[in-house]
């Protein structure tokens, strides 16, 4: 085997590399979990656990609870009571817009996550707990100074009790807090004591200490508190308005360690009556919820729940077949009172993070999605890559990709007017996929829609924006051969018509869409369309730069209105070296707002660059990052140009403090201070992503799945090649996208049987 490095560059580190590994499960099968992970050496897997912290995917975490080693599990029980990381303030000042991966060679996408910043391991937490292992107590029980365990702690101290009625408590766990009540004093009010949340470690810690089942613990700690005896458990309360608030807040259903099914069956069955349908998403209750998600729900109960609170069909601990067809009941059994909520945002939403969930863990496969999971919108959403990058549940989607194509090309084929006809069914769709393709091609597309009144006010809502949030239709058109997604919606080269407009600033962009914008002439608004939609892909708008149309408009168009911050910086260039006035670029430019006028003088290459936009535009920022970029100025040459910023911008007399601080102290000290505390506040588009104008360029061919194509093609149930491919992922330098696809097709090369010599093998 290649000693040199994949890639090229130096190997990773071992827990980087080790990250990486366990990110790449992602693109395996479930199936063939295992064979990746025992892969690793337990050394390996621990420190690639380290690493991750709460990224580790969801599947990986419930082979290391039911399988794996001890040690892993120790550490994993470590990493789920931390919070999440603050952000990494140097990356911000020095290279605040890097699009390299990170150090594990694959950046981090966001999907499933629930509180504190990272997906929801309460349950996770309670199948470590349910161990009874004093090394996994001891780390999920925390530092005595960590805040954000209550829950966990209450578990260990008075919910989880042995076969003789007692707590299982880890005696030097319990030697050491005893230590800590003998001088702990009242740090709070107990007031307080109602708070969910308190902050104060000292004041959290005690109120579990006085509810402990431990009279030896409880006692002390409720004489701390001023209490006259120790805290009883919650027990069940009067139904009233109060009893749904305890349940209405996050955790309710999830952290008990066991809950009173009566009680969750009570309330669901009054629910109505007593929280109504004020401002309550389909009358949803939050503890209801997570409780219909626990794995530990008996199947009667669920029977029971779901006949008075339909709402928890879809949530399940381990989402499978039987769960879809719940969630189809459900939809009907909540149209009574919520007609049309099908296409919603939120419940497609919750759908979503289902499907994932199921196809994650292996409980559910794409064939049964395809076929049962509703609506087809939030099926398709699903169907597409936005970026080139592992995403959670990557496998499952591939899978779910080559299907959905496979049954368009089988029932749609090429026709175009049945692929018209698919097209706008799709908007109001709220059955399955399956359903959608296989009665539009039984139909044809000259009964679709029998009412052309119908069709026309459909075709209407559709041009005015009414389905934007609903991505089915582009979906769709993404799947579609070249040459139909070419002619489809059109009449020919030329204007595009107000549908294709439309769904232009949808995502994903059908790559046939894009080519109609891209021919001459397309029509008024058509190539700005699609320079400022956020999904648009990065090729596409390089090639918009050089529109030779309207060169200069087109850039200073694409400096106000794109959403990618290299691309607003590339047209910023274009426009200087075509020789076009400041003024004007200014007049674009001061309209940007805070964060964007931010991201385009960071993306300066070198410190004179730098240095160069912030006298041109320094005056449009704002406090916090004018300190982040003069801190990073600073940083790299010293205080005398940021000094010279301050003059040329207002003036030294109106310099902001930290400025005048560094001037009379003759250093950089009070600028790097300034940005090192800008950095750590939230700053939308700057030290945090900004929801309101997301940037997500995603690949040329949204529908394709390279990488995860070619573990299919190459690793599948192939145990020796995961063993060289693990290997070689250990081994390798940083990789790109493209290069982890090489790297698997490279492995795929190695006859079954023949194996390869991995080191300290023979």
């Amino acid at each position: 085997m290649e000693k040199a490095a994949e890639g090229g560059g130096t190997p990773l580190a071992v827990p980087d590399a080790a990250a990486r590994v366990l990110l790449f499960t992602q693109a395996a099968r479930a199936g063939d979990l295992p064979l990746v992970l025992n892969a690793l050496s337990t050394a390996q897997l621990n420190a690639g656990i380290a690493r991750l912290g709460s990224r580790v995917p969801e599947a990986v975490i419930d082979h290391v609870i039911a399988h794996g080693p001890h040690p892993a599990r120790r550490t994993l029980a470590w990493q789920l009571r931390l919070p999440a990381p603050p952000p990494d303030v140097r990356r911000i000042l020095l290279n605040p817009f890097d699009r390299a991966p990170d150090r594990d060679g694959l950046r981090d996408r966001d999907g499933l996550r629930g509180r504190d910043g990272m997906p929801d391991r309460d349950a996770a937490r309670r199948r470590l707990l349910s161990f009874a292992d004093p090394d996994l107590d001891r780390a999920l029980f925390g530092r005595l100074e960590q805040v954000g365990v209550a829950w966990v702690r209450s578990a260990i101290l008075r919910d989880r009790v042995g076969a003789d009625g007692e707590a299982i408590v880890p005696p030097d766990l319990r030697a050491k807090l005893a230590d800590f009540l003998g001088t702990a004093v009242l740090p709070l009010s107990p007031s307080h004591l109602a708070d969910t949340d308190t902050g104060d470690p000292e004041f959290e810690l005690l109120r579990v200490l006085a509810g402990a089942r431990d009279l030896g613990l409880s006692l002390p700690a409720a004489r701390v508190l001023g209490l006259p005896g120790p805290i009883p458990a919650d027990q069940p309360g009067w139904r009233d308005q109060a009893w749904v608030r305890r349940w209405d807040r996050p955790g309710a259903g999830s952290r008990p360690w066991r809950l009173d099914w009566d009680e969750v069956l009570a309330l669901a069955q009054d629910h109505e009556s007593v929280a109504g349908d004020s401002g309550r998403y389909l009358g949803q209750i939050a503890g209801l919820d997570e409780a219909a998600a626990r794995e530990d729900i008996p199947e009667d109960v669920r029977r029971r729940l779901l006949a008075s609170y339909p709402q928890a069909a879809w949530h399940a601990a381990a989402p499978d077949v039987d769960t879809l067809r719940r969630i189809s009941a459900a939809v009907l059994a909540l149209h009574l009172d919520w007609h049309g909520f099908e296409q919603d945002p939120e419940f497609v939403g919750a759908i979503r993070d289902l499907i994932i969930r199921g196809l994650t863990v292996g409980s559910l496969t794409a064939a049964e999605v395809i076929g049962h999971a509703v609506p087809a919108s939030a099926v398709l959403d699903l169907a597409w890559r936005d970026a080139e990058e592992i995403v959670p549940a990557a496998r499952g989607r591939a899978d779910l990709a080559e299907g959905v194509r496979s049954l368009l090309y089988q029932r749609i084929g090429d026709d175009l007017p049945l692929w018209t006809a698919l097209l706008l069914r799709s908007f109001t769709w709220s059955g399955t996929v399956a359903e959608l393709v296989d009665s539009t091609a039984v139909l044809g597309a000259e009964h679709v829609f029998a009412d052309e009144d119908e069709l026309e006010e459909l075709v209407e809502d559709v041009a005015e924006g009414e389905y934007r949030d609903v991505p089915s239709a582009n979906v769709l058109m993404a799947f579609a051969r070249p040459h139909v997604g070419l002619e489809l919606l059109s009449e020919g080269p030329g204007q595009m018509n107000e549908l294709e407009l439309e769904l232009l600033k949808g995502r994903p962009l059908p790559p046939g869409l894009v080519a109609r914008a891209l021919v001459a002439n397309p029509g008024a608004g058509a190539r700005r369309t699609l320079a400022v939609n956020p999904v648009t892909p990065i090729a596409v708008l390089r090639r918009l730069l050089h529109d030779p149309v309207d060169t200069t408009n087109t850039r200073l168009s694409m400096l106000y209105d794109v959403a990618d911050p290299g691309i607003r910086y590339a047209a910023l260039e274009l426009l200087e070296q075509s020789g076009t006035a400041w003024a004007q670029i200014t007049q674009f430019a001061k309209g940007l707002g805070d964060a964007r006028i931010y991201q385009l003088i960071a993306g300066a290459p070198n410190v004179e660059r730098l240095h160069f936009l912030l006298k041109k535009f320094a005056k449009y920022l704002g406090p916090d990052t004018a300190a982040l970029l003069y801190g990073r100025l600073a940083a790299e040459a010293g205080p005398e140009p940021v000094w010279d910023v301050a003059a040329a911008v207002g003036g030294l007399d109106h310099a902001v403090p930290f400025v005048r601080a560094s001037m009379a102290s003759g250093d950089a000290g009070p600028l790097l201070t300034a940005a090192e505390i800008a950095g750590q506040r939230e700053l939308p588009g700057v030290t945090v992503p900004d929801p309101g104008h997301p940037c997500e360029p995603h690949p040329d061919d949204p529908t394709s799945w390279p990488l995860e194509t070619a573990v299919r093609q190459h690793l599948d149930n192939r145990p020796d090649r995961w063993r060289i491919m693990v290997h070689r992922l250990m081994e390798a330098g940083p990789l790109e996208y493209a290069q982890l696809v090489e790297l698997v097709e490279t492995v795929g090369t190695v006859d079954d049987g023949a194996g390869e010599a991995v080191e300290g093998e023979p």
